[in-house]
Formats: structure tokens, C-alpha cells, sequence
């Protein structure tokens, strides 16, 4: 893969990664329950760190990450319920995951395929939170 369609996937990534940020805050601002709280500040900072991972990665490569945020913070904000934002977030982080996945099955240099490799252990630590704090509300 060539580095300009890299950096695309990457700023894709990125864009969704923000909206995952502004999801987290959203939510946390909304949120009662101390488990809740917790498991939406675990959220936040993969989300950040994401953000971070992936800026840093669109440098190497030469080029700009953008400030652009995808529209899945409205999305889920669009929806009632704690428990249908949050399944929608776990849709957001499972997408995330088949995106990285993408990724690695291309020609990347290492160091780009270890910081996915990280990157998708946070997602899916996240996303098995989730399902297990959404298995407890039922």
C-alpha cells in the first residue's frame, strides 16, 4: 500500500477515533452510576490514545492529520437510552477493530503494525467492557 492511501485509511480512522472521543465525554456528562462512569473513562482514554497513535503515525508518514470529526457522535447522541448508545459504541469499536485488521493484513512497516496491534487490544479490551457491563443491566 502506498503511503498516500495509508495516510487516507489512517485519517479515517482518526476522524472516527475523535468522534469516539466526543461520544465518551458526551456520555460522561450525562452519567449517574459510578460502574457506568467507569467503564465510559476507560473508553475515553483508548479513544484518546487512539487519536494520538494515529496522529503521530500520519506524520511519519509525511503527512497532516486534518481536525476532522466523523458524525457517529450524533449518531449515538440521536438515541435514548444509555444502553442503546452504548451498543452503538461497541458497534463504532467493533468497526474500528475489522478497520485495523484491514491494515494489518496489508504490506505495513512494523512499527505501523505494532501500534495498530495496540491499538486494536485496547478496542477489544473496550468492547468486551462494554458487553459485560450491558450483560449486567439485563
Amino acid at each position: 500500500m502506498d503511503t498516500s492511501e495509508l495516510a487516507k485509511k489512517l485519517r479515517t480512522l482518526i476522524e472516527a477515533e475523535r468522534a469516539g472521543v466526543f461520544v465518551a465525554r458526551a456520555l460522561l456528562a450525562e452519567v449517574d452510576d459510578p460502574d457506568y462512569r467507569s467503564l465510559l473513562e476507560e473508553i475515553l482514554d483508548g479513544e484518546r490514545d487512539s487519536c494520538r497513535l494515529l496522529g503521530r503515525m500520519i506524520l511519519r508518514l509525511g503527512e497532516k492529520s486534518g481536525s476532522v470529526v466523523g458524525d457517529f457522535h450524533e449518531k449515538v447522541m440521536a438515541l435514548d437510552g444509555d444502553d442503546e448508545r452504548l451498543k452503538l459504541l461497541v458497534k463504532g469499536q467493533e468497526w474500528v477493530v475489522r478497520k485495523v485488521d484491514e491494515l494489518l493484513d496489508g504490506d505495513l512497516e512494523s512499527s505501523f503494525a505494532e501500534d495498530l496491534k495496540e491499538m486494536k487490544r485496547v478496542h477489544v479490551l473496550n468492547i468486551d467492557l462494554c458487553k459485560q457491563y450491558l450483560d449486567g443491566l439485563t
